[in-house]
């Protein structure tokens, strides 16, 4: 039970050191122009906006998978990697900031949560994250 716990808060802190590794960044002149879009299109849709149509674009397998509905879900924005995705598509997101969506899982081991990124500027679901 200990272990399990220990699993359990160690995932967590481990998420929350991803999420905040890549704040020092410079910002280009670009960048700054789609930091000020995306800050309008975030406006427009709130978060549970964001995690229902995520959750919407999930396959019938993947929503039977998840333990509740998309309003479980906590989202939140990181800078992905090559090694936090199990696929990357024909789009390369690696090293610019996407949202990642945490769902908790209908699964009794540890990790029970499926970690969902999706493009930040247009909400189409990108990949599942790998938990551990």
């Amino acid at each position: 039970m200990k272990k399990a716990v220990l699993r359990i808060l160690s995932s967590c802190l481990l998420l929350a050191l991803l999420a905040c590794s890549s704040e020092n960044k410079q910002v280009s002149y670009n960048d700054e122009q789609n930091v000020v879009r995306n800050e309008l299109i975030t406006e427009e849709i709130n978060e549970s906006d964001i995690r229902e149509v995520v959750y919407n674009q999930l396959s019938s397998e993947q929503k039977e998978w998840i333990d509740g509905t998309w309003k479980d879900g906590k989202v939140s924005k990181i800078t992905l990697t090559k090694n936090m995705i199990t696929q990357l598509d024909e789009k390369s997101y690696e090293g610019k900031e996407v949202y990642i969506i945490d769902f908790p899982t209908k699964s009794k081991s540890v990790p029970n949560n499926m970690i969902v990124y999706a493009d930040v500027n247009t909400c189409d679901y990108i990949g599942n994250g790998v938990v551990d």
